[in-house]
Parts: C-alpha cells; structure tokens; sequence
C-alpha cells in the first residue's frame, strides 16, 4: 500500500472511530492513534460500570461491511458508466444502487424504456384517471369495433357515412340507394354483400359512432400530458398493460419511501438505463443486502456516516479498512454497547465525557454538534415516519381535478419532507488549509518548514516559479495545500489553481513577500470579503545560508523583522479598503526555520527555529481553527442539516394555504353538486316518461291503420316494423346520454351504463288469419249461396216431375215462374246471411286483434317505463356511491392535510432546534455560556434571532455581535425573554 492508500485508510479509521465516539462529541481530528487510546478508554471504562449486554462479536461489523460494500458498488457503477462513455458522480452512483436494490426492478425494467420524466413526477391519482376515464370515453368505440373484421376498419372511414346513410335509407331500387350500396360494399368485404340495405345503415351508424369515439379520444388525449401517449395505446384503444405496471410500480416505490423521486428520474435517462442494465447482468449489486440499520443506535450511525465519508476513497483503502475494523471488532462492539447505554445510564455518561480532555487535538476543541444535530434529525425523522402513512382512495377520487390536485400537492409535499429527513450531510474528514501568495513569496519554503522537511527539493531559485500545480501534504489531523503563485506575468492559469484551492479549503495561509502587487491586493480582498479564516504570514527573506548568517539571525532576530510592521500596516489598508476585518498578521523567516533542520549544529538549529518566529505561526493557526475555522464547520453542517427542512417548511407555508382553501371549496361545494346532479337526473327522467307516454298515445292512435295491414303472410314483419319505428330504445338510449352529459358538464363518468334490454317473444303479436270481406269475395259468396239454394230447392220439389204432371191442367210458364221464384228467394237469403257471416267473422278478428295489439303495446311500454324507472334509480344511486366515496375522499384528504399541519410545527420546531444548537456552540467557543440561550430563530429581515435572559443581554451580544459576527456571516439580534420577543420566539409561524 502507497503512503496516500495508508494516509486515506488512517483517515477512514479516525472517522469508524470518530462515529462510534460521536455522542461523546468526538470528532475525526483528533488523528487515529488519539481516537484509539479514547477508544480503550472507554471500553476501560464500561467494563468498569459492569455494562451489561455485550453485544456478540460482530455485531456492528454487518453494517460496517454493507457500508464499505455500497461504497465499493457505488464506485464500480462509475466505472462501469465510464466504460460506456456517460460521466456519474458518486451521488448519482448511489442512487442507481439505490434504485437497483429495489424489489421488481429486474422485470419491469424493460417496460419503462421510453418513459418520461413527466410520467414519473406524475401522481397516482393521475394514473388512475387515465386509466378509468379514457376508456369509458372509448367503450362505444369497442363496441363499435366488434361489429365488423378488423380489415374494414382503415377502408370504410375513406366514405361519407352520413350521405351513405341518407341514400341507403331511401327506396332500395334508387339509384341513389344503389350506389351507395355499391360504394360501401367496396370498401367492405364480400360476407357483407347479403346484407340488406337496413343492415348497412346498422352497420354504418357503428362506424359512425367509431369516428365519433376515436376524435373524442383524440381530443381527450390533447388536453392530457404527453405521458399518457407512452402509456398508451399500442393497440387499438388498450393500454399497456406492462408499462401501466411499471409505472405504478415506479410511483409507489417512489410514495413509499423506497427511493427518493429525484432516484426514480434516473430511468429517464437512457444512458442511466444502460447502466442499470448492465449492472443488473452481471450481479454488480447484491440484491439481498439491507443498508437499513435503527436509526437511534451506534450501527446507524456507523452506517450514515462512514457511506458519506468512505465515498471519497478507493475500493482497495475501503477493503483495507474493513480487514482493519474486522479485527478489531470486539473491541468496537464493547464501545458501542457503552455509547448506546449511555442515554439511560447518567454515571456512565458522566465518566465517558470526561474522557473527552484526555484528546490531544492540534485544534483544542472536540465539535459536538454533529451528534447534537443527528439527534434532532432522529427524532423528526421517527415522527414523519409515525404519521405519513399512504391512505387508499376510491376510483371516483380521480374524477374531481380539484381533489386530485390537492391530493398531489400533498403527496408531492409528504415526499419532500421524507427526503428532507433522510440523510445526514457529510462535513467530517481532514482540514483543508490551503497557502497562497505571489509568485516566489516562499511558500514552498513554509511547507518544508511545517513538514520539518530539510530537502531542498522543490525549492525555487532564481526569477523562475517551481510550483505550477496544488500538491497536498498532512501535520498531524490538517491538510496543507501548497498552490501555485498568483500574478504570474506569463499566464493565469497558476492562478486559477490558486484561486480553486483557496475556495475549497477551510483556511488560507497567505504568504506576504516583499510587495503587495495589484493582482495580489485583489485576491487577498477577495479572500476576506467571502469570510474564509485568514492568516497573513508576512515572510521575511533575509539571507540566512550560511552558518555565519544564520547565527547572526539567531542572535539578532529583531533585526531581520524590523520591515514586518510595515508590512503589516499595508495588508490592514488593503483590508480597510474593501471595509473588512483585517487578518492577523504575523511575521515569519520561513527561508531561517528551513536552513535550521538542515544544520548539523543543533543548538543553533533550535535557536534559529525559535527566531523564525514559526512555533508562533503552528499557534496561531492552532488558535484559527479552533476560533474559526471548527465553528465555520458548525455553521456548515448546521445549513446542510436545516436547507433541505427550510425549504420545506417554506413549501408549506406556500401549498397549505392553497390545499385548505381547495378542499374547503369541495367540502362546500360537494352538497350542492350532490343535489343539482340527482335533480337533473330527476327533471331528465320525467321529460323522458312524458315522452313515453305521449309516444304511448301516438301509437295507440296509429293501432287502427296497423291492426288492418296485419293478418296477411307478413304481418310479423309489419307488426316489427311499427314497433321499429315507435323507437323506443331512442328514448332508453337519450335518457342514457343526458345522463352522461349532465356527468360530463361536472367532470365526473358514469360507469356501468344500462343497456336497452334483448327483445322478448312477447312483444311479436300473435295474429289469426285475417277474414277476407272485400266486395268480390262477397258477391262470389253470394252466388254460391244462390245456387246452392236453387239446385237444393229444385232438388227438394221436383220440379220437372210437377211440370209434367200439371201439364195439361194450368199454364206450364206460370207453374213454372212460381217454382222458379221460391228458390231465389232462399238463394237471396243465403247470400245476405253468408255476408253476415263473413262481417262478423272480420268484426270479430279487428277486435280480437286490436286488444291484443293494445294489450302488448301496454306491455312493451310498461317495460319500457320500468327500464326508464331502473335507470334512473340506478344512477341516482350510483352517483349517490360516488358522492359518499368523494366525501370520504375528501375526509381523508382533510385528515392528511391536518397531519401535514402538525408535522410543520414538528420542522418548525427542529428548525429551532437547529439554530439553537448552532448558536450554543459558536457561544462556547466564544467563552460564553451556552445556557444564556434560550431559543434561536431565523427570522426574514433579521437573519437570526436569539432569547436570552434580561441580565445576560450584553454578555451574549458581546460574544455573538463583536467576536463571531464574521463567523456567522449574517445580522443576530439579542432579545430579551421577558420582552415582546418571546412570543415571536415561541409562536408557529
């Protein structure tokens, strides 16, 4: 292992060390060997207090192990994604762990191809709506589909449906008839050509009501996120069901707080996707493993800090570390088990902190707020955990935009807060403290004289700089970083790597040569305008190369440091200049403290390093980073703990105003829709029944002419065509569709629509055959009635025979008349009675037929009025349903906006909590006590505020407003409890 593995695997011991200790408010600057001796301490300790409990060995080693495993994970998807041409951060990487790890992932991988980052913002209540709403706007395009094959589908729309139904309907031998039958035969296929032209128009109202139904799913669509068309359909009229799943698996991993909605967006990204895939191929993330850990104990804490800090190193430092912490884990389970008890054992907690004196840290203090601030996010974090809870919706939910939206903004809202909660930012490791100055002032000279390097390596001689790039080197638990010179005459670029440097450390050395050039004077400005700790080191260049010289410095060093003090003079009036506190500023021979370790005479060596003033220079910087630079530290973590709950609680206090008056707006409106929907229902039924029942009149006036039309051979088929032509499904269809459209003009759907009810038997009339009364059909009875009649007289009477007989006595022609007229007479007698016979046989049969006609027109219209009676107590019912889902809908929603009420108070609350800690802890530095203070806010206008007693006002405002302002970077106003300030100090917001 190289030096800079060992250095960054040391750094990685400090910090397991620094995380088991942090409720001791140890932090990773005390170095590993300081952190390890505390660590024996405290298991001396425990083991003197007779902890009971020892955890088995390895028990914090699992999560130990998960951390350093993710942390290896995350850096073999950078460069897996490297290997594929896309640039991942680390942060990116552990959120494409994150969201591999997640259940289902693997199967619905391949549906999401293609998703947009709308679709996965979007709520589930949008899903729903799409998923429900669309397809009732396309139920009569599906019936309409199952009419004819599929293949006449893309031909019959090319003709004008409704001409071809105005001809079709006329006369079938038109010639307009005929052509339209003709042209739509042409674009149908040849089992159509049996149908009659009727059938045609059935057939061509279907396509009709197709076209219909598909603009209206066109016109749907284009009013709807374009999400919806990757949703759906692929085929006609249907979503994907594979992409719908996934997309609800997506947003409820995403609701329940699985993985963070920022996470999910990474599907987007095609070259993310790839990743993933890749990954998932060839197991690179163990799919079993869980990086959950309590959130209150020694292993969580283990987890959150070392998966933040243990990023920065690689995978071989972070195999090393945990070989290291592998053998030494007794020893850390007997310290957790201590810091763990110490909550509920006071003794045990008192001795425990008193180890805290025994480190020896170069700065002096120990920064316990990250504990502090840990504890305040444990606490919120268990509190959103115990009242965001998911609550199940009808499907009618979706149906109110208004709902819907504040059902989103809350949701949005809930899952915000969570991410707020989840983490804690990383602002442990080494001090950076960067050396800056011009060209040739010595900086290099000052790092080998820090280092108690002798070599003159690296050293530059002459006109020409030797630095050209920012090199690191490490005393004790600080990182120096020794830059490239400012105001080079040849480039900027050296001083672009100052410039980067000095903005990314926590402190700037800034080595002052024997001039203060403009570009020099200008970046020191810039320095301490942005409030980054500063010490001036005013480097004195008296030559001291020779043993002669550098005694003659030894004995006479006031001499050589008789120019600082104006030098000193020209960095204040720099400072004055841009109205800026001026630095300390301290004169150093960096050149004499160097020739020092180099000389073989080590008295003279001490001498000339005392001389150089440089022990002054490591005290001084000792005493920056103790002031400054630890509390700079506090205020950091401070804004990364409370940025994300800030920006919440600002959210909040923007979208509950907005949520409370939409959903009192539903809550009031919801009555009144209720009753202007069933009444509409109502006025619509009976316009309808009046309808019936005047079409009921018409018919029955009609009944004469049909009932004489029926009796022949066809007249089942006139019977049906009179019944056709009441239309009376035109009136069960109309009363559906005002129904739908009274929904429609309040955005809601009806479902379940009532269909007109299949045509029973009954309703054919059963007819006898007609009797046949016409004129011929009587004379012809007539006639055969008449000789009937005669031949059975002539028959009867013997005619002839009379005749012969009375031949010779009477008048044969007279005898002859009278026997002649007697059966005309009976002939004209049987022919009245035959027609008698045959009218009343007709009588008969229209009255026989006309009641029954009446009575199965009284049938079909009563069921025709029951249908009508169903359907409207069916949808005043169902929409009743509706309205009582809604209005739970609504309850639920209300109680989610009343906890989103309660957990701002809660944020509000850890805000101040926040803030206060901060304050404390700056007050401690600035030797003040942090009891004084009783409540911190930030507040607009007046960036913070604090409480504290009446008698403590000025030692307080001394400590904060003179001694740290500058630390703070923001106005602070001391109030008084006792004053009007304490009620703005305890009030909510």
């Amino acid at each position: 292992m190289n030096d800079t593995a060992a250095n960054d695997t040391a750094s990685l011991r400090a910090e397991v060390l620094a995380l088991l200790l942090e409720p001791l408010g140890v932090d990773a600057l005390a170095g590993p060997a300081s952190l390890e001796r505390l660590a024996k301490d405290v298991e001396a300790v425990a083991q003197a207090y007779g902890c009971a409990g020892l955890p088995p060995s390895g028990s914090t080693l699992r999560w130990v192990s998960e951390a350093v495993a993710a942390c290896v994970e995350d850096q073999e998807l950078v460069r897996l994604a490297t290997a594929r041409g896309r640039t991942l951060r680390l942060s990116e990487a552990r959120a494409l762990r994150e969201l591999m790890r997640i259940e289902g992932l693997r199967p619905h991988l391949q549906a999401l191809e293609g998703v947009t980052v709308e679709a996965l913002r979007a709520d589930l209540a949008a899903v729903a709506f799409a998923e429900r709403v669309l397809p009732g706007v396309l139920e009569s395009c599906r019936r309409a589909d199952q009419e004819w094959p599929k293949e006449i589908w893309r031909s019959i729309r090319e003709i004008d449906v409704e001409h071809a139904l105005t001809d079709l309907s006329r006369r079938r031998r038109t010639r307009q008839a005929a052509e339209a039958r003709e042209l739509v035969l042409r674009h149908s296929v040849s089992a159509a050509r049996g149908l009659q032209n009727r059938d045609l128009v059935t057939r061509l109202e279907k396509v009709r009501d197709f076209v219909a139904a598909e603009e209206s799913y066109e016109a749907v669509l284009s009013v709807r996120p374009e999400w919806w068309r990757w949703l759906g359909p692929d085929a006609r009229f249907a979503f994907r069901s594979d992409r719908r799943d996934a997309l609800l698996w997506a947003i409820k991993a995403r609701d329940t707080g699985t993985v963070s909605g920022s996470t999910l967006e990474m599907l987007a990204d095609d070259s993310a996707r790839a990743v993933i895939e890749d990954g998932l191929a060839t197991a690179l993330v163990s799919m079993t493993a869980s990086l959950a850990a309590p959130v209150t104990t020694s292993a969580a804490r283990l987890m959150e800090g070392l998966l933040a800090v243990a990023s920065r190193t690689s995978v071989n430092e972070l195999r090393a570390l945990k070989s290291w912490y592998a053998r030494n884990v007794e020893l850390f389970d007997r310290v957790a088990t201590a810091m763990d008890m110490r909550r509920t054992e006071p003794d045990l907690r008192e001795a425990l902190e008193s180890l805290v004196g025994k480190l020896a840290l170069p700065s002096g203090v120990v920064d316990a707020s990250r504990s502090d601030y840990r504890d305040i996010q444990s606490t919120l974090r268990a509190e959103v955990e115990a009242r965001l809870q998911r609550r199940p919706y009808s499907a009618h939910a979706v149906e109110s935009e208004d709902l819907v939206g504040a059902i989103s903004h809350i949701g949005t809202l809930e899952r915000e807060l969570r991410d707020a909660v989840r983490t804690m930012p990383a602002v442990r490791g080494r001090l950076l403290v960067a050396i800056a100055g011009r060209t040739k002032s010595g900086k290099t000279t000052l790092r080998k004289a820090l280092t108690r390097d002798a070599n003159r390596t690296g050293i530059g001689r002459g006109a020409h700089r030797t630095t050209r790039k920012t090199s690191a080197f490490e005393i004790g638990s600080v990182t120096y970083l020794d830059t490239p010179g400012v105001a080079a005459k040849d480039d900027d670029l050296d001083a672009q790597h100052a410039r980067t440097a000095c903005d990314n450390a926590d402190a700037v050395i800034w080595n002052y040569a024997d001039t203060l050039r403009d570009e020099e004077s200008a970046e020191l400005q810039r320095l301490l305008l942005s409030g980054k700790p500063l010490l001036a080191v005013v480097n004195v260049k008296e030559r001291v190369n020779t043993p002669d010289r550098l005694q003659l410095f030894a004995q006479r060093p006031g001499r050589a440091f008789a120019s600082a003090a104006g030098h000193a003079v020209r960095i204040e009036q720099v400072s004055r200049a841009v109205r800026a506190t001026p630095p300390v500023v301290l004169a150093v021979h960096s050149g004499a403290a160097h020739e020092a370790l180099s000389t073989g005479d080590r008295e003279l060596g001490g001498r000339a390093l005392r001389a150089s003033r440089l022990p002054e220079l490591e005290q001084s910087l000792a005493q920056l980073l103790a002031e400054r630079v630890i509390p700079l530290r506090a205020v950091r973590l401070a804004e990364g703990v409370r940025a994300p709950l800030e920006a919440f609680h600002d959210r909040l206090i923007e979208e509950l105003p907005q949520i409370d008056l939409a959903l009192g707006e539903l809550e009031r409106s919801a009555p009144n829709d209720r009753a202007a929907l069933l009444k509409a229902f109502r006025i619509a039924g009976q316009n309808t029944r009046d309808r019936l029942e005047a079409e009921r009149h018409r018919a029955k006036e009609r009944l004469p002419d049909v009932v004489r039309k029926l009796g022949g051979v066809d007249h089942s088929q006139r019977w049906s065509d009179f019944i056709t032509g009441l239309e009376l499904e035109g009136l069960v269809s109309s009363l559906e569709s005002e129904f739908q459209q009274e929904m429609r003009k309040r955005e809601r759907v009806l479902r379940g629509q009532a269909s007109t009810a299949e045509r029973q038997d009954d309703e054919y009339l059963r007819v006898r055959p007609r009797p046949d009364a016409t004129a011929g059909s009587l004379s012809a009875a007539g006639v055969k009635g008449a000789a009937t009649a005669l031949l059975s007289s002539f028959a009867a009477h013997g005619i002839p025979k009379k005749l012969a007989a009375g031949a010779s006595t009477v008048n044969p022609a007279a005898v002859a008349m009278s026997y002649v007229l007697e059966p005309l007479v009976g002939a004209a007698k049987a022919v009245s009675s035959e027609v008698d016979r045959t009218r009343q046989a007709k009588d008969k049969w229209t009255g026989e037929t006309t009641a029954a006609a009446e009575a199965r027109l009284d049938e079909l219209f009563g069921r025709v009025e029951a249908q009508l009676a169903q359907i409207v107590d069916d949808t005043a019912a169902q929409v009743g349903a509706q309205f009582e889902a809604q209005s739970a809908d609504i309850r639920r929603t209300r109680e989610r906006f009343k906890q989103l009420c309660r957990l701002r108070s809660a944020v509000r609350s850890a805000l101040d909590a926040i803030d206060l800690v901060m304050v404390r802890r700056l007050l401690a530095l600035a030797g003040g006590d942090p009891a004084a203070i009783r409540l911190a806010r930030r507040t607009p206008g007046v960036e913070l505020r604090v409480w504290t007693d009446a008698s403590r006002i000025a030692e307080v405002r001394v400590c904060l407003q003179e001694q740290l302002v500058d630390v703070l970077t923001e106005r602070v106003e001391i109030c008084s409890e006792s004053g009007s300030g304490e009620s703005n100090g305890t009030s909510d917001d």
